[in-house]
């Protein structure tokens, strides 16, 4: 919401949320092995956060879980995954946040 710039008022504190996931060390690693790294989703409907602002959001998801795990060097190891939803009606299935068919995903690293 403070990224985005909007009132805080319960049409927009009702609508922003955020989903963890506790996954196994080993469940996300490099092509080398190495487990140390994590990853930030962010699903946006289109036209609401321009390139800046998906790069400011993801940075500070990142800093929020690194101050969590106590380890300020997790914001070095992290995978950004930018969903940009071009259909208003966003869903989420079994599998983590989606969008319909006309949804665009990107694995960028953003804020790096």
């Amino acid at each position: 919401m403070a990224v985005e710039g909007v009132p805080s008022i319960p049409m927009f504190r009702k609508n922003t949320a955020a989903l963890v996931h506790d996954l196994p060390a080993t469940a996300l690693a490099n092509v080398d092995g190495d487990s140390t790294y994590f990853r930030v989703q962010l699903l946006s409907n289109a036209g609401v956060l321009d390139r800046e602002k998906r790069i400011a959001v993801v940075r500070k998801l990142t800093e929020l879980i690194a101050a969590a795990d106590g380890d300020p060097s997790l914001t070095e190891r992290r995978a950004a995954c930018v969903h940009i939803c071009h259909d208003a009606r966003m869903r989420v299935n079994s599998s983590g946040a989606s969008c319909p068919s006309r949804s665009r995903g990107s694995t960028r690293g953003y804020g790096r």
